[in-house]
């Protein structure tokens, strides 16, 4: 590479001397005048004439000069930022020996070759929660677990959702939990705990993202209405439709929408988080949902109309719910179909390089350990019969206990005789308090499972492939990023999560504001 613009330019004043150096070349490549038969004026204008040429053909090569690269730094027109909650090194590593083993396939993002370990840790915790973790990928600062944009001193910040719209470009969020969930929610929202998920839906109403989709339609609608979960009589749905959004709620409409016809798009297709994917594949009622894929493919095609480029965060929610019930099979099938909107947005990419794909993790979720006790074994491919998630089967057992041989046999759960006798241990709707192997856990296991049938299909599921968990939470495991497209460099290395925030900005041409203490009237 050459040094600098100002020695290449001195050789047409001076003896024709300079470096071509290429990176890892000590090579030199040294003109001097030319020996001939000539009068000094004539030599002096050959001269001239040489040095000239020989700096055209330079620039012309496209050799990087050092000067001229600072000025030109990577720039990217949109950014597509993939979050797969609670996705850590081994969640991926599962789905990709499922996907290739069963379905034939291997996953888009192995292949993506730049790539880098990313730290999560929270302002409070090593180990952090979404909403933490999503402040800090977001904004570029650590907060306390729970909240949401807001920091420790008081202070609230900006994210690159606030300074993508400041600066005209579109922003787009889609997930398959709530939309009013923390990670979704802090592109855009700033509250003191998570759970205010009400105060969230308003804050989306008054940021206006140019495309939001995914479920949580019961923080959206009015108190009168059935599932409502408000108590006001606010209605956001018709609000936004008279802001001009395109409102679809399941996946007929979603793929009959025409982006030319609106530049906005909310789609909300459950009252509460969208259903797993396998249960979306396999149980009717649910089958209107649409895949993460397709809520990527028709963002995209309003996003991209904005000629000053855009941002959007397309979030694998529920990988992470499926480890907090240690439910392998439902974390497998959803990691696969949030692979299958990356390989959407990687093809995406293809035509249009100018935009930078991003495939992160908030966090790892339940210290998943691919293979467990003695044996040098793991299994990913004996999971293959089991159709349905841990959820759905819970759900439909306690609803029908009397049919539970049946449930677990059209689930794919031929049970053995070992397994029968877990399953028959407790009655299945005994809750996990009352249960003598779980004491340890004693007012802490509602939030994860539910019941014993709930807890004894989870060790079954992870008997059977030869998996282990350490934790019902989340984890302090490092997470891997990855990148494709101008800038991908930066996302190389180790670095926390903090800094992903500020390599977006970066590569986008944004400026994040510095936080600034919340007054009435900021607020």
């Amino acid at each position: 590479m050459y040094k600098s613009w100002t020695a290449l330019r001195s050789g047409l004043n001076g003896p024709l001397i300079f470096t071509a150096r290429r990176r890892g070349s000590k090579r030199r490549h040294i003109l001097s005048n030319p020996r001939c038969f000539c009068g000094g004026e004539t030599l002096k204008a050959y001269n001239y004439v040489v040095r000239i040429v020989v700096v055209i053909l330079v620039l012309a090569a496209g050799f990087p000069v050092t000067g001229l690269a600072a000025e030109s730094a990577a720039r990217a027109k949109g950014i597509v930022l993939f979050i797969g909650d609670g996705m850590g090194i081994n969640q991926l590593r599962a789905a990709a020996i499922y996907s290739q083993e069963v379905l034939g396939k291997p996953l888009a993002i192995d292949s993506i070759a730049t790539s880098g370990i990313t730290t999560t840790y929270s302002a409070d915790s090593e180990v952090t929660d979404s909403a933490a973790a999503s402040t800090a990928l977001y904004s570029g600062h650590k907060t306390k677990n729970k909240v949401i944009n807001l920091l420790p001193d008081g202070k609230r910040v900006f994210t690159i959702g606030h300074a993508a719209k400041k600066a005209g470009l579109s922003v787009g969020v889609l997930t398959t939990t709530r939309l009013t969930h923390a990670t979704p929610a802090a592109l855009y929202s700033r509250v003191a705990d998570r759970d205010e998920e009400n105060a969230i839906a308003d804050q989306l109403a008054e940021f206006e993202p140019d495309v939001g989709m995914g479920g949580g339609v019961r923080h959206f609608i009015p108190r009168g209405q059935e599932g409502s979960k408000r108590k006001d009589d606010k209605n956001f749905i018709e609000l936004m439709k008279g802001r001009g959004y395109a409102y679809v709620t399941n996946s007929s409409e979603l793929k009959a929408f025409d982006p030319s016809a609106s530049r906005r798009l909310l789609g909300l297709f459950s009252m509460s988080h969208m259903a797993y994917e396998m249960d979306r594949q396999n149980v009717p009622k649910l089958g209107s949902q649409p895949d993460l894929a397709s809520m990527t493919k028709a963002a995209l095609s309003v996003l991209e109309r904005n000629p000053r480029g855009f941002f959007v965060m397309i979030e694998g929610g529920r990988i992470d719910h499926a480890c907090h019930f240690h439910d392998i099979k439902a974390s497998i099938i959803d990691t696969i179909a949030f692979d299958d909107a990356v390989r959407l947005a990687l093809d995406y990419q293809k035509t249009h390089p100018d935009v930078l794909v991003l495939v992160t993790a908030d966090h790892e979720c339940g210290g998943l350990g691919l293979g467990v006790g003695f044996d040098y074994a793991l299994d990913i491919k004996a999971l293959s019969p089991i159709t349905n998630s841990l959820e759905y089967l819970n759900w439909k057992i306690l609803k029908q206990p009397g049919d539970l041989d049946a449930i677990l046999k059209s689930a794919g759960f031929a049970l053995t005789d070992k397994e029968r006798a877990l399953v028959s241990k407790y009655p299945p709707e005994t809750k996990p308090d009352a249960v003598a192997e779980l004491s340890a856990y004693k007012g802490k296991m509602k939030k994860y499972v539910e019941s014993w049938i709930h807890y004894a299909l989870s060790v079954i599921e992870s008997d059977r492939a030869k998996i282990g968990w350490t934790s019902f939470a989340h984890t302090a495991q490092p997470v891997i990023t990855y990148a494709v497209g101008p800038g991908q460099e930066e996302f190389s290395g180790s670095y926390d999560n903090t800094d992903i925030a500020k390599k977006m900005a970066k590569l986008l041409g944004l400026t994040l504001d510095p936080p600034e203490l919340v007054t009435k009237t900021s607020q």
